[in-house]
This record gives C-alpha cells, structure tokens and sequence, in this order.
C-alpha cells in the first residue's frame, strides 16, 4: 500500500469526482461528465457492448478504456453499481441503468440485460420511465434493484422485490414486464408527510436528519431490534416503518449500507454502524451484532471511534 500502490490510470488529464463500487465492478465519474467502467464484466456491467473483464491484464486502462456511451450530449452527474448492473442520472434528471437486467432491475419492461452486446448503449439504451414530469436528483442501485430520488422528494424503487427491497408491501419485482414503471410504479410510502432527501440502497434520510429502512433485516441490519424483512408485506411501510434510533438529538446527513450492515454519517460528523459485525464492520472493538435485538439502538449504540479530532 501507500506510495507503491498506483492510482487508477483513467487516461490523459482525466479527473474523477465520485466512484460507485459493485460487487466486482467499479464506475468513476469524471470532471467532464463521462463515466468510466472496470472489473467483472459479465452481464455487460461494465457498459462496453461486449462481456469482457476489464482492469485484469496490462494495456486495458488509461486511454485504452472507453467510456460508457450513454447518447449524444449525455452528461452524467451522478453514478451508481450494484452486483452486476450500473446506473448513471444525467443532467436532466434521467436515468439509465445497464448490466444484468434479469430482475427488471433496469426498469426497462423487459429482463433484458443491456451492454453486453454491441447496439445496446448509447442512444438506443432507453431511459427509465419515473412518471409523468418526474426527474432524478440522485439514483441508487443495489443487489438486483434500484431506487430513484426524485425532485419532489419521493422515492421510486424497482428491480428485484424479494425481502420487501421494493418497499411496497410484497416481493414482486418491477420493472420487469411491460406497464409496471412510469405513472403505474407507487413511491415508497416513507409515511405521512415524509420527504426524503438522500437515498442509498434500501435506506432514505428524510427531512429532518431521520432514517428510515426496509426489505432484508438479516443480522438487524434495519436497526429496528429484530431480524424481521420490512415492505414485503401489508402495513409495514409508512407510518407502519419505524424510524431508527441512532440516539438522542441525532441528525442524520447520510447513511451507507453494505452487504450485512449499515452505517449512518450524523451531522456532527460523527459515525454510528449496525447489522452484522462478524468480521468487526461495526468498529465496536468486538464481533457483536447490533440492531438484531431490543436495546441495542439509540443512545445504547455507540459511535465509532475515529481517533482524536481533525479540527
């Protein structure tokens, strides 16, 4: 590590302003707009029109590696990778999703997957349907599905819906067949009044600094004290959904979640983990699980140490 590992060679003069990892896959987002992909690239997640890996043998990066053809005068803004399917919002609040499609995961009304083949990209990769006026202002793609934040502060999610991950009280998947997007796909019901204002896989921060999150709870990664999937049956979403307890006065700016666990920035900078801690992902000092029984939330969830402060 350090000195002698090298940077990503993205090519000449080129500048990254985010990376989205997938499980095996990594997309960066640069200054210019464009959207570079590498790593596994089976199911064409990589976006280049074929299923070749890419970043495993000498002469693949750098000038060599293409970008994601999204269409003409497509600029990107925001990016997103999942376990085999990517996402990119563009600046005009749409979106497209390319990779394994099986799930309906690239809400296009099909189980197509998309760049894997040539003439698959570009113009002819069809944007998302969200709904009549709707725009994006940040996407989120995760296992085999995805979600959308859009400008009036609801949440659209489709793809795969096994655990809930949908958030609409079943496990059909959406997105999958003809009809089921636009107008026709329901926001998640956050609960009354609720707006949200970030999104990461199967999680929202709302208005307010609260987190709300849903579908598979193994090892309580929900944070709601058991180990019980929320949204894939009737009258758990809404005001059905509790919000977590990260503790008193805690205000929330954003929340991460990974394979087993999730984990919350609060506005003090200050960082609190939950769900599976088998290999020590929680940063408690321990292999505990947090969030899978009553009283491990809230105030009883301690922050994890980061050292002494920067400033």
């Amino acid at each position: 590590m350090g000195d002698a590992l090298p940077f990503v060679d993205l090519g000449t003069g080129a500048t990254a302003i985010s990376i989205a990892a997938g499980v095996s896959h990594i997309c960066a987002l640069l200054a210019d707009g464009r959207v570079k992909c590498w790593g596994y690239g089976t199911y064409g997640a990589l976006g280049l029109g074929d299923t070749k890996d890419r970043g495993d043998e000498p002469g693949e990066m750098g000038d060599a590696l293409p970008a994601v053809d999204l269409g003409a005068g497509a600029v990107v803004v925001a990016i997103s990778a999942a376990q085999y399917h990517s996402c990119a919002l563009l600046a005009d609040g749409r979106v497209k999703c390319w990779g394994n499609g099986s799930s309906g995961q690239l809400g296009t009304g099909d189980k197509e997957t998309r760049g894997d083949g040539p003439g698959e990209m570009g113009d002819a990769l069809p944007a998302i349907d969200l709904g009549t006026g709707a725009k994006a202002l940040a996407i989120a793609a995760w296992g085999n599905h995805t979600c959308a934040l859009l400008h009036d502060g609801r949440v659209k999610c489709w793809g795969g819906g096994t655990d809930g991950s949908t958030g609409q009280g079943d496990t059909f998947h959406r997105g999958d067949e003809p009809g089921e997007m636009g107008d026709v796909l329901p926001a998640v019901d956050l609960g009354a009044g609720a707006t949200a204002i970030a999104i990461a896989g199967n999680c929202a921060v709302l208005d307010g600094g609260r987190v709300k999150c849903w579908g598979h709870n193994g090892y309580g990664r929900l944070g709601l004290g058991d180990t019980q999937a929320r949204g894939d049956g009737p009258d758990e979403m809404g005001d059905h959904l509790p919000y977590i307890d990260l503790g008193a006065d805690a205000v929330a700016v954003a929340v991460v979640p990974g394979g087993s666990h999730t984990c919350a920035i609060l506005q003090e900078g200050r960082v609190k983990c939950w769900g599976g801690n088998t290999f020590g992902a929680l940063g408690l000092g321990d292999h505990e699980h947090r969030g899978d029984d009553p009283g491990e939330m809230g105030d009883a969830l301690p922050l994890v140490d980061l050292g002494a402060s920067l400033w």
